[in-house]
């Protein structure tokens, strides 16, 4: 099937399918699960709803990112993941605080698959499946201890995948979210950093930057001018280094090319035109405020 037609196809609320091979599973439980995993992260995981999951990050004391995380909730226990690629260091954050807390973390790579399925309704026969808008559009993770061949519906290529994350400015590891990046930066959404939830890693940072208003560089969305699609680098404004691009990649949906970057915030004015170091030029098409 086109591409073009399976894109239209899901925003239209039909559903659709992709295995998560790239992440990284555990499972968190024990009464203190949630006061543990509180500890460590800028969400509120006592407001998540059971069968729902939240993106988020656990920092270092600097306000940085230390590993991205999505989070789901089930009634007597967090499922966690996590990319691949950052596996050994999202492991030992995880657990490396645990002292006196009664909770437990259980890697569940060898027992668990992981399948994001797109759809308003979720898929029957799944004990856990949590609702989120990992993609930017209403879908559910299925955590499946068998392999799964197909849902009866269509598979979601990578192109696609990629080009609905960049259009919901969804940040991901390795590209947005570095441990050069202070979360305020990065995570648009406030289910991923509450200012109004006890202590945590990093807390007094994003709380004096929140307050004080100084968050320099703040995530935006930009459409390219031209018809290739530019090249991660530096952005500028006549000679004046601005920004930097981070991911990029052809949209369905605004079928152009488009990019996710860092710019700062005195320069995020939706219109604006700026260029790349190597003269591709990129129009500003969202500008959201930071958070809070």
């Amino acid at each position: 099937m086109n591409e073009k037609i399976i894109y239209e196809k899901l925003i239209q609320g039909q559903p659709g399918w992709c295995s998560l091979r790239d992440r990284s599973l555990w499972k968190a439980y024990g009464k203190d699960r949630t006061k543990y995993l509180n500890g460590q992260i800028p969400a509120d995981l006592s407001s998540l709803p059971v069968g729902q999951s939240l993106h988020t990050a656990a920092l270092n004391r600097k306000g940085r990112i230390d590993c991205e995380l999505w989070i789901a909730n089930q009634e007597d226990a967090f499922y966690i993941d996590a990319p691949k690629e950052s596996e050994e260091s999202t492991e030992k954050r995880l657990t490396s605080f645990l002292v006196a807390d009664k909770v437990s973390i259980e890697q569940l790579n060898d027992s668990y698959r992981l399948y994001h399925y797109f759809g308003l309704e979720s898929p029957k026969g799944f004990e856990l499946c949590f609702f989120n808008k990992r993609f930017g559009i209403p879908g559910w993770d299925i955590w499946s201890q068998t392999v799964i061949e197909n849902f009866s519906c269509m598979e979601v290529p990578p192109r696609i995948l990629e080009s609905l994350r960049l259009e919901a400015m969804i940040p991901r590891w390795g590209f947005e979210l570095t441990a050069n990046v202070i979360a305020l930066e990065a995570f648009l959404n406030k289910e991923a950093i509450s200012f109004t939830k006890g202590c945590y890693v990093g807390q007094e940072i994003i709380s004096r930057i929140h307050h004080l208003g100084q968050v320099n560089h703040l995530l935006t969305l930009f459409i390219c001018l031209d018809d290739s699609i530019p090249q991660c680098v530096q952005l500028f404004d006549q000679n004046q280094a601005v920004g930097r691009l981070t991911s990029s990649c052809y949209s369905f949906g605004y079928e152009k090319p488009i990019a996710l970057g860092f710019l700062r915030k005195e320069y995020r004015k939706e219109g604006n035109v700026l260029r790349t170091s190597n003269d591709y030029c990129l129009k500003i098409l969202k500008a959201p405020p930071p958070i809070g």
